[in-house]
């Protein structure tokens, strides 16, 4: 074999390695020597963590990635053991050197260096002032003034999506909308803008299924029947609620959200249960966790049927209606007939009103 030939051969498995290198550089005047900085992000085989420590202002990571993944910096707080995360930063991991500078914390520090962090932090740009709002609003919350807030960052993220349809960052931001079901119609539309390289990827795969599956269950179809055991094991159908407004409240012991929500679903329900609204609680708890579900139910006092079949994530709620996320809900008319999906807050309330009129 000639010289050369042998010299291509030799480089070629150190360049494949090193189109996978990433390394992170953080700047910052607030970061003090000896502050902590742990990095978290998901790997072809779960989740990877990795911690650093600062010194004279500056910090560094470096690894190796299959593909580009969206990663969380925290400072002095390891998001395992931490209730709450007081500064923490985002930053694309992709090829090549990643910049972070900020004139204080992680939380204002602004990605640079390579293609995807330059346009997340385009997107961060757009989002932050609506962010701060959302961090300042005090106590007790104007739940009216931060769904607006929330609608705003919606809107700003579906703009830089159609903005940037090749880049990986709007995917990523896609998908994390979609995990929110009521956004997942409005989507669509996004998702089809995206370039074929990234709707074929992994990730692009996965929010078409989600899509997809969301698509099982529209407004007007008529809603398809099941039969699970309650709390004490008696089996119940739906069509036994035929002739009746039914809420079909899907939730989890486990899920904080569905617990906030909890209270708002029992309000609509004292007030129209005379008029003959009726509410099927199902939940994704699994058979571990069953403790734990009748624990909740008495905690958060849903006195309606509560259904289960203890099967977790493959529950009737994905096989048969599509749910992937919680909190959802289903509302469905007298006739069988889907009216209304994922009501929140003082939204049941308002679409019962005009029902009941």
């Amino acid at each position: 074999m000639k010289p050369f030939m042998m010299l291509i051969f030799i480089i070629l498995p150190f360049a494949n390695s090193a189109q996978n290198s990433f390394v992170i550089k953080g700047y910052g005047k607030g970061l003090r020597t000896g502050d902590q900085i742990f990095l978290s992000y998901r790997g072809k085989s779960g989740f990877i963590e990795d911690s650093t420590l600062v010194r004279k202002g500056s910090f560094q990571f470096k690894g190796k990635i299959h593909a580009p993944v969206k990663a969380n910096l925290y400072r002095n707080q390891n998001p395992k053991y931490a209730d709450i995360i007081y500064d923490a930063a985002t930053v694309y991991l992709e090829t090549g050197k990643i910049w972070l500078n900020s004139a204080d914390t992680l939380y204002n520090s602004i990605n640079s260096g390579q293609p995807l962090n330059n346009d997340y932090a385009l997107l961060l740009k757009s989002i932050k002032p609506c962010l701060d709002q959302l961090i300042l609003t005090k106590l007790p919350v104007d739940l009216a003034h931060q769904d607006q807030i929330n609608k705003t960052v919606v809107s700003l993220k579906f703009k830089f999506i159609k903005e940037h349809p090749r880049s990986f960052v709007s995917l990523q931001t896609l998908s994390e909308l979609i995990r929110d079901s009521k956004w997942l119609h409005d989507a669509v539309p996004y998702f089809n803008l995206l370039s074929n390289e990234l709707k074929g990827s992994d990730l692009g795969k996965s929010v078409k299924a989600r899509i997809l599956l969301d698509k099982q269950i529209t407004i007007g179809m008529k809603i398809k029947d099941f039969e699970l055991p309650d709390i004490n094991g008696v089996p119940i159908r739906l069509s036994n609620y035929r002739g009746h407004y039914v809420l079909i409240d899907f939730w989890a012991s486990w899920c904080g959200p569905c617990r906030l929500e909890n209270p708002n679903v029992l309000a609509a329900y004292n007030k129209f249960k005379d008029k003959g609204f009726m509410v099927l609680g199902i939940s994704i708890d699994d058979h571990k966790d069953r403790d734990k579900w009748l624990t909740a139910i008495e905690e958060d006092g849903l006195v309606w049927p509560q259904l289960s079949d203890h099967q977790g994530n493959e529950n009737i709620s994905k096989n048969i209606y599509g749910i992937t996320t919680i909190p959802a809900n289903i509302l469905i008319a007298p006739d069988g007939t889907v009216i209304a999906k994922n009501l929140k807050r003082e939204e049941l309330q308002a679409k019962l009103n005009g029902l009941y009129q």
